[in-house]
Formats: structure tokens, C-alpha cells, sequence
């Protein structure tokens, strides 16, 4: 006899179905729209499933020169953040963590408050700051305002997982003849990898799809980002749907692939953890 599916269990399992529909009717909407005709991306009713696939609308993109230099600088602003973010992050945090000094309470909440903080707020003050440091529409100006959003945020989530992790490891090392970067290179950061690899991706994606800051402090299309070039397929002619969805999904890609990447090796650090404990 089979048993019945508890009405709670079944709440669950359609209210995670929702969630998840509602968090792909974007995206699947915006994959239809890139591979339809012009003529049919306005259609009433419209189509999910268009009734002829093109792919013109990716090739417009792919031989635009202007998207493909964008899609090189939005390259190397969210690699640039993402090594830095990490490089500094695990440097505050175990410091923050292993290292108690006079203000460190008032310094580690000082660093949380920037991130609090709405950008708009600081968008002036920072485009000032770049103007008399002649770092506007460059990419180390860019990269340094992108870590004042990432960093925080790294900050914090290393600290909370390096408060947790037993000190005695290090002392036994400190004992054996280690320094105490040789402790945080071969010890600590091994034992990291979970953390690690969840700082990195959330410092690219947030790299990667930054806008506000990115069409500030830009001028022309030379530092120009992926995430403002998109903007530039609204004009006086209207919304260029085709273009601007396919440019869309394949801006998309890389921050999915680094998600992916990212994802499995925090499982597979999380599953060595468990089997070693």
C-alpha cells in the first residue's frame, strides 16, 4: 500500500517549484526573445516557443567590436576584484580573528558599515576622490571602487569561519618551526576551501554585474563594462529587444560557468570536511 504524501511535505515541494518558476520565467523568457525573428518578439499574444529560430541576433552581437571590448573589460575589472577580494579578505580576517588589538571591535564594524552604507550615497564621494587621483574611467579607479562593495562582505563571512576553526592546528605548527604565513599559506587556507571558494564567487558576480558605479565612473566606451553597454540598446528609436536579450544570455555565461566551478568545489570541500571529521 502506498503511503500518502504529508500535506506539509507537499506545501513544501510546490512552494520550492514556485520559487524556482518564478526565478527562471526571466531567464527563459529572455533565451525565447533572443532567438526569435523581429517580427515575432512582438507578437500579442507572444510566443514562448518561437516558431522560427534564429540565431542573427547572437551573431549581431558577436561581431559588434564595441561588446566585445566591453565583454574584455568586464573581464578584467571582475577578475582584478576577485583575486584582490580574496587576497586582502583572508589577510583582514585572520588577522581580525587571531589577533586582538586596540579598535579592532570598532575597526571590523567601521568595515561592515561601508558595505551598509546605499551606493547612491557614496557615488559622489568616491567620483570625487578618483577625479584628483586621476583614476576615472581606468581600470585600477574601477577595481577600487568595485572592492568597496566586495570586501565587506568577504571580511566578515572569513571571520565568522576562521573564529571557528581550532587553534591548536596552528599552535602545533607555530611549535614545529612555521611563521605565521607559512601557518596561514599551508595550514589555514587548505582548511578554507569551502569558504573560499564562496568569497570568490560572490565577489565575481557582484564584479560582474555591477552598474551603477561602472557608468559613473566611465566616460566613452573605453572602460566600459558589459553591464553599461547593455544599457546603450535603449536609444531614441526605442528598445532593440533581439540584440539586448542575446547580448544578455551571453553576458550571463561566464558568471554561470564561475558560479558552477565554484559551487562544486565548495560541495567537495564541504564532503571532505565531513569525512575527515
Amino acid at each position: 500500500m502506498k503511503k500518502r504524501m504529508h500535506p506539509a511535505v507537499m506545501v513544501k515541494i510546490l512552494l520550492i517549484i514556485g520559487i524556482c518558476a518564478f526565478s527562471l520565467f526571466p531567464i527563459m523568457w529572455c533565451l525565447s526573445t533572443s532567438l526569435k525573428p523581429e517580427s515575432q518578439i512582438y507578437e500579442v499574444p507572444p510566443r514562448w516557443i518561437p516558431r522560427e529560430v534564429t540565431w542573427v541576433h547572437y551573431g549581431q552581437i558577436l561581431r559588434d567590436s564595441n561588446m566585445l571590448h566591453y565583454f574584455k573589460n568586464t573581464v578584467i575589472l571582475a577578475t582584478g576584484t576577485t583575486l584582490i577580494t580574496m587576497t586582502v579578505s583572508v589577510l583582514a580576517a585572520y588577522g581580525f580573528s587571531r589577533y586582538k588589538f586596540t579598535g579592532s571591535r570598532c575597526l571590523i564594524w567601521t568595515i561592515l558599515f561601508a558595505r551598509v552604507l546605499p551606493r547612491v550615497a557614496v557615488i559622489i564621494p568616491y567620483y570625487i576622490i578618483l577625479k584628483e587621483l586621476k583614476m576615472i574611467n581606468t581600470y585600477p579607479g574601477l577595481i577600487l571602487v568595485y572592492l568597496t562593495i566586495c570586501l565587506p562582505v568577504a571580511v566578515w563571512m572569513l571571520k565568522g569561519y576562521f573564529d571557528n576553526l581550532p587553534i591548536e592546528v596552528e599552535e602545533a605548527a607555530v611549535v614545529d618551526g612555521c611563521s605565521p604565513f607559512r601557518v596561514l599559506v599551508e595550514i589555514v587556507i587548505p582548511m578554507c576551501k569551502p569558504i573560499l571558494a564562496t568569497v570568490a564567487m560572490n565577489a565575481f558576480v557582484l564584479s560582474w554585474n555591477e552598474f551603477l558605479f561602472a557608468l559613473t565612473m566611465t566616460d566613452g566606451k573605453a572602460m566600459r563594462p558589459i553591464s553599461v553597454g547593455l544599457a546603450f540598446f535603449i536609444d531614441e528609436m526605442g528598445v532593440h529587444w533581439g540584440p539586448l536579450m542575446a547580448a544578455s544570455i551571453l553576458m550571463s555565461i561566464p558568471a554561470v560557468i564561475f558560479f558552477s566551478l565554484a559551487q562544486n568545489q565548495m560541495v567537495r570541500g564541504l564532503s571532505a570536511g565531513a569525512v575527515k571529521g
